[in-house]
Order: C-alpha cells, then sequence, then structure tokens
C-alpha cells in the first residue's frame, strides 16, 4: 500500500488550483490548511501532505485512541513480523531528471529545492538481501541538478555508517529512495528501532508488509523509486529550516547519483514541510515508546507524550501512578536517559489531563515546589537542533506530583 490507498481512509482537501512549487507553505497558511491532509497541483503534479499531521491521523491508521499511542507502541512485538518480497514492482522506468518532480522549495532562504518525504534505504555493502539486511530512514535531500542530490546525513546514525563503511572500501553505497509511501512507513522510518528492524516494525504496525526487489534493493510500495548512490563526493546542503523553526547550518554533506526513476501512473508525490506539525510528530512521537518504556523500568507509567510547544521534540510530559516518594524524580531520570534530545520533563498524576496544558500548569502551581523538586543535569549532551545549547546542554525536570503522606490536601474538588 502507498500513500494514495488511504485517500478513502481520511478527509483530504484536493486543491485544483495549479501552484508554483515555491507557493505551497503560503498558500497552506493562508487557507488555514497547515494540518489538513491536502492534494495539491503544483505545476500540474500531484503533491500530497499532511497525513501524519496530527495525533488523530496516527491513531486513525494505527486502529487505536490518540490517548493509547506512547502505550500501544511501547508494547508492540515486531521482531518476527511478516514481510513478504515481491518481484515485479508495480511501476514503469521513466528518464531521471530530478528538476522535474514537484520538489518544493518551502522558505526564501533554502539552499534550493528539498525532497523532505524520501525513505532511503540502504543495505550494508555486499551483504545478502534480506530485509534485517536493509536501512529505512529519512534524510533532507537537496536537488543539485538532474541527476544529483546531496543528503544531510547524521553521524553516528545507521546510514551514516553503512555510507561510510562503503567509502573505506572505496565503493559507493547503493539506496533506493521511495517516496510516496503509506504514513506508517513514514512514521516506521522515523522511528528509533534495532538495527535492520523498520520493515518489520511497519509490518507489525500495518499488518503486514509487501517488498519489492529491484536492483539487489528492497523497496515498499510507492509512487516514485530512485535507485542510486551515495558517493565520496561532498557538496554545500543547505541552508535549511528545521524541527524547530530556525535555519540550519550549511554543512558539507555527501552527494547521491540517481541512476534510474520508476513512477506509478500519474504518481502522488509526497512532501514534508519543514517544522510544520507533520515534522514534528514524525520526529518527536517516535520517542514516546522509549520513554514510556524506560519510566516503566523504575516506576508506573501511565502515559508520555512529547509537548507541541517544544515542536514535539525538547520536553515530554509523563504521567505516572505514584505509589512511593522519590517514583516523580526517578521518572525524570528514565526519561532523559530514554532520549537523548530531550531538555525537559515534567511529571504529573494519573488525575492530570496531559492533553491540556492548562491543567499540567496547574500540578506545578500546586504540586511543585522548586527548592525540592526540582532537577538539573548540567553538562549533558544534548540535541543539535537546539539553538540556546553549546557543546554540551542542562537537562532539567519537575516533579509535580502529590506528596503521598498529604494526599488531602492536593484533592481536585472543581
Amino acid at each position: 500500500m502507498s500513500v494514495r490507498d488511504v485517500l478513502g481512509q481520511i478527509k483530504v482537501v484536493v486543491v485544483e488550483e495549479e501552484l508554483g512549487h515555491d507557493e505551497v507553505v503560503e498558500f497552506l497558511k493562508e487557507r488555514n490548511l497547515e494540518r489538513t491532509p491536502v492534494l495539491l497541483n503544483v505545476e500540474g503534479k500531484r503533491v500530497a501532505k499532511n497525513f501524519v499531521a496530527t495525533r488523530e491521523l496516527l491513531s486513525k491508521y494505527l486502529g487505536i485512541k490518540k490517548e493509547k499511542i506512547a502505550e500501544y507502541l511501547a508494547t508492540i512485538d515486531y521482531s518476527s513480523a511478516e514481510v513478504k518480497i515481491k518481484r515485479d514492482i508495480p511501476l514503469k522506468e521513466e528518464r531521471v531528471n530530478l528538476k522535474e518532480l514537484p520538489a518544493l522549495k518551502y522558505f526564501e532562504r533554502d539552499g534550493g529545492r528539498y525532497i523532505t518525504a524520501g525513505v532511503v534505504i540502504a543495505k550494508w555493502v555486499d551483504e545478502p538481501v534480506k530485509p534485517e539486511k536493509f536501512n529505512a530512514s529519512i534524510h533532507r535531500m537537496m536537488i543539485l541538478d538532474e541527476k544529483r542530490l546531496v543528503a544531510r546525513l547524521v553521524p553516528p546514525r545507521h546510514t551514516y555508517l553503512m555510507w561510510r563503511d562503503a567509502v573505506e572500501r572505496g565503493r559507493d553505497l547503493p539506496i533506493a529512495i521511495a517516496i510516496g509511501v503509506h504514513p506508517l512507513i513514514l512514521f516506521a522510518s522515523a522511528t528509533r528501532v534495532p538495527e535492520g528492524m523498520e520493515f518489520r516494525y511497519a509490518s507489525a504496525l500495518m499488518k503486514g508488509l509487501d517488498l519489492f526487489e529491484i536492483e539487489d534493493l528492497l523497496v515498499p510500495d510507492a509512487e516514485i523509486v530512485l535507485l542510486g548512490r551515495i558517493t565520496d563526493e561532498r557538496a554545500e546542503e543547505g541552508p535549511f529550516v528545521d524541527i524547530t523553526g530556525t535555519y540550519d547550518k550549511v554543512r558539507m554533506e555527501p552527494v547521491i547519483e540517481i541512476d534510474s526513476m520508476f513512477v506509478k501512473e500519474d504518481p502522488i508525490y509526497y512532501s514534508i514541510t519543514p517544522a510544520s506539525s507533520e515534522h514534528q510528530i514524525l520526529m518527536g512521537v517516535p520517542y514516546e515508546p522509549l520513554i514510556y518504556r524506560s519510566v516503566a523500568n523504575v516506576c508506573k507509567v501511565r502515559n508520555v507524550i512529547m509537548t507541541s510547544g517544544s515542536r514535539h521534540y525538547f520536553h515530554a510530559i509523563v504521567q505516572i501512578r505514584k505509589v512511593t516518594e522519590g517514583d516523580g524524580k526517578n521518572a525524570i531520570i528514565a526519561a532523559l536517559s530514554a532520549n537523548p534530545s530531550l531538555k525537559g520533563v515534567i511529571v504529573v498524576d494519573e488525575d492530570i489531563d496531559i492533553y491540556d496544558p492548562n491543567d499540567v500548569e496547574y500540578a506545578i502551581a500546586t504540586r511543585f515546589q522548586a527548592d525540592e523538586d526540582f532537577v538539573v543535569i548540567r553538562g549533558a549532551r544534548g540535541s543539535s537542533l537546539d539553538p540556546s545549547a553549546g557543546e554540551t546542554t542542562a537537562k532539567w525536570g519537575i516533579d509535580a506530583t502529590k506528596k503521598l503522606k498529604r494526599l488531602k490536601d492536593f484533592e481536585k474538588v472543581v
């Protein structure tokens, strides 16, 4: 299943008006469509956006309530999920010209037009064609010319390590770039799972997954598939607006050479707007089950969310059932250790609605004392995306849980 298979599952706004590749972001903002699934006409070609822009959409694909996302993802068993390999990919080959793709230029100072929702699929050099030998992840890729891209590869993540290994052997790293995949494949590709488990994780989420073998690579059903190689050539990548809504710095990054392209009939190109709600959901929500599992090791965890105010990336709220004094602080330490990019965490009781910022602030106002319940960890490794951080960052935690010996003092009457 590709992105077109969910068109009948969710409400999608279809825009017939033709837009330029640099007009889309402003158009969606003006029409208040920044969190609404849309199918656009970009220079005569179909472009889909915002299919994973809210928790409600993600929970719909998963078939669960949004309040159960962290718990469900923390407990799902994907180690033995079935992945079927098929030979005949349902695409036709076309002449490679990356400039003919409806790739967008999102903001005025962007370095160029970007592919932002391409799932990069790579295999360790000389390994057999088996699902567990592949890595699937999302990387931003700036179009250089008709046949070349430059990609931001973050060390020491898997694609970067596979590329470095290939270069050290004097080889290019063969890859496929799948565009227009099912939303749950996008989500699986953005999730931190053990090496080689992205396809099995996607299969568990989707209740089954078919992959297609093409030139010693495996790809999911997609609207567009680019086949190429990550080379040892470098080029400037950026400027590019990242999750914080600020410009990331320009770096010298690896160049990808595209050798062939395969497409469906009247393909739907998929695009993720940088710093958008969709970008945040895909980057932040996958950390929630990691935090959930970590906190579950030290106390009775009830729920976890990454907060929208922190771009779903830097702050989390953890809800626990407090049994002993100290559970709140243990939960803080466990949460911060589960996600290196996490900067702050607030721990609350079961009677607090973690989806309501006002209720969370109420817990801080009535159950927190700064000299007793505030935790600061200095000199920790943080996120390179945090513009306030230096070489290290300070992390914090707020224990906004009730004191067990004075439970009556915290009873909510109204």
